[in-house]
């Protein structure tokens, strides 16, 4: 069981996946960029948003959308 609990600081890298229920209602191209384990940076919003964002993505998700997030730390 997940903690839903959202204990990161902004600025934090967290590596997870997308939730399978969100990531299938992305669009195709969304869905197989985002698949499998990514990086995510938490905004000061509260927000999360794929690290880089070299896609322009302009959607970011909730700390709900992510499966199991775990700190990265330095160098990883």
């Amino acid at each position: 069981m997940q903690d839903t609990r959202d204990s990161f600081d902004a600025g934090t890298v967290v590596a997870a996946k997308l939730s399978p229920g969100l990531l299938g209602q992305l669009e195709p191209v969304l869905r197989r960029m985002l698949a499998g384990q990514q990086l995510f940076v938490k905004q000061p919003d509260g927000s999360y948003r794929p690290k880089g964002c070299q896609l322009g993505l302009a959607r970011s998700f909730s700390f709900d959308d992510l499966d199991a997030p775990a700190q990265q730390h330095a160098g990883c």
